[in-house]
């Protein structure tokens, strides 16, 4: 962070976006000294930031708040579950871009993937379509934008094929969750559209990995970004919310090969 904080004022830069999870603890619990520089880091509060990063306090937080949620145990409480409960989800405590996720369908397969994940817990199993719901909002935790986005196809995590969508229910549920979480800056919210209605599963304070999606659809974050740095803008609640974005946009990401002579490498 010191390093950080110097070239910050070095080039005069007075915004830090984080990207990734392990970034955000990190650069939250120094938040107040960037901001006494006059730098704005794009991250919640530390406590925020913890209730979303640690996969058990965002399932409390889900309950608690009566967000509908697939049932998450620790592996200590598993004990209890009837053999019904299979399949499960096997996935770390503290973990992104689906790095050690796995289905287990029996006993067997959460005593094998355990020894594998890192503070492994189990969730409920669900069938459904999933939605990433991007969000940005103000100093005061209040709503500016939002993009809802289905996940066609994934791939190590990161959104291959998307499509947006418009959906009340999950306009809903997101001026729920962002009412009682009060985060700031750009967020996404997951979640499961099951024949039982949607089931939320993911809260990350952070730009999403499909967030160009969003972005191109019309909800454009960088820009209203700047504007309430300006003082320009207040956030508002979603109740008579107006979701300016494009509905039915399709992205397709693929990987494109380039071949040079070995000479025009840098060393």
């Amino acid at each position: 962070m010191p390093v950080l904080m110097e070239r910050c004022k070095e080039l005069g830069i007075k915004l830090v976006v984080p990207l990734i999870d392990p970034e955000l603890p990190v650069l939250a619990k120094a938040k107040d000294l960037f901001i006494q520089e006059g730098i704005i880091p794009l991250v919640s509060d530390y406590e925020v930031v913890m209730i979303t990063y640690d996969k058990l306090q965002t399932a409390k937080f889900f309950d608690e708040y009566r967000i509908p949620a697939p049932r998450v145990f620790s592996l200590e409480d598993s004990g209890s579950l009837p053999e019904d409960s299979f399949p499960l989800i096997i996935k770390p405590r503290f973990g992104s871009a689906s790095v050690g996720v796995q289905r287990c369908d029996t006993w067997e397969d959460v005593r094998f993937y355990s020894k594998k994940v890192n503070q492994p817990i189990l969730q409920e199993f669900l069938e459904g379509e999933e939605v990433t719901i991007d969000v940005l909002c103000d100093f005061e935790g209040r709503i500016l934008s939002t993009a809802q986005r289905k996940r066609l196809k994934v791939r190590a995590g990161e959104v291959e094929r998307g499509i947006t969508i418009k959906d009340e229910l999950l306009f809903y549920f997101t001026s729920l969750i962002v009412e009682a979480l009060r985060p700031f800056g750009a967020i996404n919210i997951q979640c499961f559209l099951t024949p039982k209605g949607p089931f939320f599963t993911e809260i990350n304070p952070r730009f999403g990995g499909g967030y160009p999606l969003s972005y191109y659809a019309g909800a454009n974050f960088p820009r209203l970004i700047v504007k309430m740095l300006e003082g320009d803008l207040k956030g508002k609640g979603l109740e008579g919310f107006s979701a300016e974005y494009r509905e039915n946009l399709v992205m397709l990401r693929y990987d494109e090969a380039v071949y040079i002579d070995k000479s025009e490498l840098l060393d």
